[in-house]
């Protein structure tokens, strides 16, 4: 059996195992219900972050959103469902776009502090549900044209699992969706990509407006999640997530090859140095961690003397890199080669799932909302 996608996935933080089982118990389709205003919102669970012009904006659970300057200076603005959001990404004309459970995808109102659904769970389960179709009837014409025996049998069984496929999408149908989208991000031209559990892999090509599935764009057979996809500078893109899997695409997602990562546990993000595209680094379970200098072609494992998983990570305008994780840890890198300089660990103890650079701090997001961090000089 599949391990849950909470346990290998990005939002791999031990406090959303909970907030999961509060959402599966409820009776509210928390897809139609908007995000309650809470005075408290900044201190909730948040799980990503992104600069937004002088500000940051957060994204975490119960659908919070956050526009966040300082501690004291912050607006919670309209969310329209109350799962759980887990990345986000800027457009270049500042409108935004939000991942989440349940596979929902929102947009922001240029010029507003209020977001709308564009996709749901729903609709990505209808898509699989087309794509494995079409896998069945292809595969049925390599049947009959099959003679020898042995094959026709392996045939056969691939043929009753995409069965068994099509009839766990379309019960997913009645009882409501239940996979999440883990990430998301967007190209030069503002084409965008978002992953998640389950190989679901999406793209648009109108600005959220519409999205496509493309899982098989990738050589992922086994459907493991999907926990991280970036866009570099020079439009590279990068996914990693369960298994150590990992895709590299050179032409704007049309075609993906994998990478050969030291690793085989499950990784939760992987970052870019925005001096240097060839500098790479990709994070997961129990302080592992790969650099690459070379744009993923070589990747060098280093395994950091802790137990706990990392999160999320940034890399600094100078190209110093920095990663955060579970029990407040917080790590530096070198430039230079991306060797460790520095580990430390936030007094709240706080598992962290993302870190933005500020001026001489930085800005820290996990389990008890924001936090910040001097650096030193």
């Amino acid at each position: 059996m599949r391990p849950s996608y909470i346990a290998l996935s990005v939002i791999n933080l031990f406090f959303l195992a909970q907030l999961n089982l509060a959402e599966a118990k409820t009776s509210l389709d928390l897809l139609e219900l908007p995000a309650k205003q809470s005075a408290l919102a900044s201190k909730s669970v948040l799980m990503a972050m992104t600069p937004n012009n002088n500000a940051i904006l957060a994204v975490g659970e119960r659908g919070h959103i956050i526009n966040w300057k300082s501690q004291s200076d912050w607006q919670q603005q309209q969310s329209p469902v109350s799962v759980s959001i887990t990345s986000i990404t800027v457009l270049s004309n500042g409108r935004k776009i939000a991942v989440g459970h349940d596979g929902v995808i929102l947009k922001s109102a240029p010029e507003s502090n209020t977001w709308r659904k564009v996709f749901t769970g729903a609709e990505l389960t209808k898509l699989k549900i087309a794509q494995v179709k079409e896998q069945y009837k292809a595969l049925q014409l390599v049947i009959t044209n099959t003679q020898d025996e042995d094959e026709l049998d392996e045939l056969t069984y691939q043929l009753e699992d995409l069965a068994f496929a099509i009839e766990d999408n379309q019960l997913e149908l009645i009882s409501g969706p239940n996979k999440p989208l883990l990430s998301v991000t967007s190209t030069a031209n503002d084409t965008l990509f978002a992953t998640g559990a389950y190989g679901s892999f999406l793209t648009s090509n109108d600005q959220g407006e519409t999205w496509s599935l493309i899982s098989k764009r990738l050589d992922n057979p086994d459907s493991f999640h999907l926990n991280s996809v970036i866009t570099t500078p020079d439009d590279q893109l990068y996914i990693v997530g369960e298994n150590g899997m990992g895709f590299h695409s050179d032409n704007q997602g049309e075609t993906w090859s994998s990478m050969a990562l030291p690793y085989s546990g499950s990784l939760f993000g992987i970052i870019a140095n925005p001096t240097n595209s060839a500098q790479l680094v990709a994070f997961g379970l129990q302080g592992n961690l790969m650099a690459s200098l070379d744009g993923g072609a070589h990747w060098q494992h280093k395994k950091l003397p802790t137990s706990a998983s990392l999160l999320g990570g940034t890399f600094s305008k100078q190209g110093k890199a920095y990663l955060v994780g579970h029990g407040g840890l917080i790590v530096d890198l070198l430039p230079e080669d991306l060797s460790t300089l520095a580990i430390n660990k936030h007094p709240s103890g706080a598992a962290l799932s993302s870190v933005v650079v500020q001026e001489n701090s930085l800005i820290l997001a996990g389990q008890f909302g924001i936090l910040t961090w001097l650096l030193k000089q």
